[in-house]
């Protein structure tokens, strides 16, 4: 067994209710939850605060005929919202220039790019997916005449700026949502443009549009519930059905199936090659790839997104194995928090170093690249582990900081590193318990192997989209026998192997980066066996299979 297996209570016979139960959510909104509806489920966009007022400032800059720019962030969420408003605002009479922020620079509104803004005469910002926190530098605009609409979701902090802030985190904003992600608020801030300029943005508009807002929903791992589920369900939809030649591009070259597209395919195809770009220096080909009408540029764009991508992962593996010989060799992984900084690190790529050091290790993890006086980088963090509010009580050693209580980004002078991780491995000890730093497997079902038929698989997949606060169930099967495995992949990590039941019901699967249980485990062996319910498609044949998660001796 790798992991600890937590089997949530029996408390329904019925499969999906209990499923919903582990989920928190309410049975009574059972029928919204599995099948909601486009209008009916989408929140009024006039109840979050100072949207009015965001409004009535585009009404006067079309009046006016002012210049305006898009202040958006470099990732996945933050460019399809700046797509989302480009788009927007070009229908009700605005233009808008563009600025995607660069990840080299740091996260945030930044006065470097400001001043290249203010050169160009422009008179409103708009931002997306950041903001927030950037008090300074966006109050030192409005003294020089730049006013600020601020779509955001991050963390509010004591501070605010002097901006007519859009963001549902917000103590005073009694918004009934608080989890949109950044490119949902700026989704909000259109929804009521569209109340006010019925004539030129329509509710057809409305929802082909979301699709951008699904990717950023998906890719921004916010929770899939409430308002973000009918923004994940219909814009996965849409997605099916896209015109944008951009994306059409990017299915082509990854070899996604439209009429199949899941979470999977946008969290782990669509959003790495759209977060490419900014990871290796390149600031605004993912959003020109989504914006562009031009046949030849979107083949073009796609073709640069996807040897960024390439690149990107190539130096993920090398940084990753960076950073795993560092934790180990210091034994960092038996404190409750791992810091770690490595010598030009990539900005680009310690965010994702970090996801990948929690999953291993099971505790927050912040990893910085070191330059010659600074260092930027990204955390990452697990329940019971505010990573933001962790931040905000050792800001003395910070010179920026921002983010959710799971990731972050951050940057600060070399000489206080020690200081910080000294204040932070200060407050996990208060915080987390040792149990919290046990890595576990919540199951939600005892079935047998009999269930895992297509019949059963097409009732549960009525809880898709699977996310955050809705994960993909997880099952498992007592008393099997492990009928044959072998290892599969060019690097030998995956476990392909089948298992039988008394009764003689069998079921195929694998196991993707468990070799490791072949050392345990042998062809004949009786085990208990914890997996997702999966298609295998081959050759216009479906197939139920499973995906197994882990695996322990059976307990006869």
């Amino acid at each position: 067994m790798l992991k600890k297996w937590e089997i949530l209570p029996i408390k329904s016979d019925n499969i999906i209710d209990q499923i919903l139960i582990n989920r928190n959510i309410d049975l009574k909104n059972k029928k919204r939850f599995l099948d909601p509806d486009f209008v009916k489920d989408l929140h009024d966009p006039y109840k979050m605060l100072n949207i009015k007022q965001a409004v009535l400032r585009i009404d006067k800059a079309i009046k006016k005929k002012e210049k305006i720019a898009i202040y958006g962030d470099y990732d996945a969420d933050g460019i399809p919202g700046s797509v989302l408003l480009y788009e927007a605002l070009k229908k009700i009479g605005l233009k808008s220039i563009v600025f995607i922020s660069k990840r080299q620079e740091g996260y945030g509104v930044k006065k470097v790019k400001l001043k290249r803004i203010i050169s160009k005469k422009i008179k409103l910002i708009i931002t997306v997916d950041l903001g927030t926190r950037d008090v300074d530098e966006i109050n030192w605009a409005k003294k020089k005449g730049i006013e600020f609409i601020i779509c955001d979701h991050h963390e509010v902090g004591k501070k605010q700026p002097d901006a007519i802030l859009l963001n549902p985190k917000n103590p005073k904003c009694k918004y009934p949502f608080k989890e949109l992600s950044g490119c949902g608020v700026a989704y909000k801030l259109v929804s009521a443009l569209a109340k006010k300029y019925p004539k030129k943005i329509k509710e057809y508009d409305l929802k082909w549009w979301l699709e951008l807002v699904a990717i950023s929903t998906i890719c921004d791992v916010v929770p899939l519930v409430d308002e973000n589920r009918v923004i994940a369900k219909y814009g996965l939809i849409v997605l099916q059905k896209t015109k944008r030649i951009g994306l059409n591009e990017i299915f082509e070259l990854s070899q996604i199936k439209k009429p199949q597209i899941s979470t999977y395919n946008v969290g782990f195809q669509i959003g790495p090659r759209l977060n490419a770009p900014s990871r290796m220096e390149m600031a605004n080909e993912s959003f020109w790839l989504l914006a562009t009408k031009k046949s030849n540029r979107a083949k073009k764009l796609a073709s640069i997104l996807e040897k960024a991508n390439k690149d990107r992962q190539a130096l993920l593996t090398k940084t990753i194995n960076q950073a795993n010989k560092q934790v180990v060799k210091n034994k960092i992984y038996k404190n409750k928090v791992i810091l770690i900084a490595g010598k030009n690190w990539s900005s680009g790529i310690v965010g994702l170093v970090a996801g990948k050091l929690v999953e291993k290790f099971a505790r927050p993890a912040i990893v910085l690249g070191k330059g010659d006086k600074l260092s930027k980088g990204s955390a990452r963090s697990i329940d019971g582990f505010h990573i933001v509010q962790a931040l905000e009580e050792s800001k003395k050693f910070l010179t920026s900081y921002g983010g959710h209580s799971k990731a972050a980004g951050l940057t600060l002078e070399n000489e206080h590193l020690e200081d910080l991780y000294s204040k932070i491995l200060e407050i996990a000890d208060v915080k987390l318990k040792d149990s919290d730093l046990k890595p576990k497997i919540t199951i939600d079902s005892i079935i047998g192997l009999s269930k895992l038929n297509y019949r059963f698989y097409s009732k549960i997949s009525k809880l898709e989209p699977y996310g955050l606060g809705n994960p993909k169930p997880i099952f498992i099967s007592k008393n099997v026998e492990i009928l044959d495995y072998r290892l599969v992949g060019a690097d030998k990590k995956h476990l392909k192997t089948s298992f039988k039941d008394r009764e003689g019901n069998y079921i195929n699967g694998i196991g993707f980066d468990l070799s490791i249980l072949t050392k345990n485990f042998k062809p004949s062996d009786l085990v208990d066996i914890a997996y997702n319910i999966d298609i295998n498609e081959w050759n216009g044949e479906r197939k139920v299979e499973i995906r197994l998660l882990d695996m322990e001796k059976a307990k006869i």
